[in-house]
């Protein structure tokens, strides 16, 4: 996944304005201004995906348990999905859970919303039980988890794959 031009960093203030609209453009169920005021309680495990100087995706999570972080929110602008952010926030968020001593990580997601499934699945996350009736419109939601050493080790074996095929690549010609 190379995504140039293309970072993630901590939340500042000064990101409001793109955060708000972000959470409007991705989330119509619930008010802007009421979750990005809790998402800033949870600050230090708030961290957005820069790209070109323009905020396109942003993520929130904190620790749940002594063992267990959790993904909350995470949202990407419409106009740049499909590009491996969502993966590259996951991915952050992984690392900031990992380095904090936790062991899984977990995140609610509507049983309707195929793309993010699957995508959580690509990634090493499992569907481990359904909530009804978990969002305000009465949808279900999947609970997902995953352990950090699987993910990770899962990462690398595919970096290793990838770099395989390259050299077997570079030597056939």
């Amino acid at each position: 996944m190379l995504l140039q031009n293309t970072y993630v960093r901590r939340y500042v203030p000064g990101d409001k304005h793109s955060i708000l609209m972000l959470e409007v453009e991705a989330f119509d169920e619930h008010n802007p201004y009421e979750y990005l005021g809790f998402y800033e309680v949870f600050q230090d495990g708030f961290f957005v995906c820069v790209q070109n100087n323009d905020i396109v995706g942003f993520i929130v999570g904190y620790a749940l348990s002594d063992s267990e972080g959790h993904i909350f929110s995470l949202a990407v602008s419409k106009f740049h999905r499909n590009q491996g952010i969502a993966e590259l926030l996951i991915d952050h968020m992984c690392t900031y859970f990992l380095f904090k001593g936790l062991q899984r990580a977990s995140l609610e997601v509507r049983v309707s919303n195929v793309p993010a499934i699957n995508l959580y699945r690509k990634i090493g996350f499992d569907a481990v039980w359904i909530e009804s009736n978990y969002y305000s419109d009465g949808e279900d939601g999947y609970v997902m988890m995953v352990n950090l050493n699987s993910y990770f080790f899962q990462k690398e074996q595919f970096r290793l794959s990838r770099e395989l095929n390259k050299k077997r690549g570079e030597g056939v010609n």
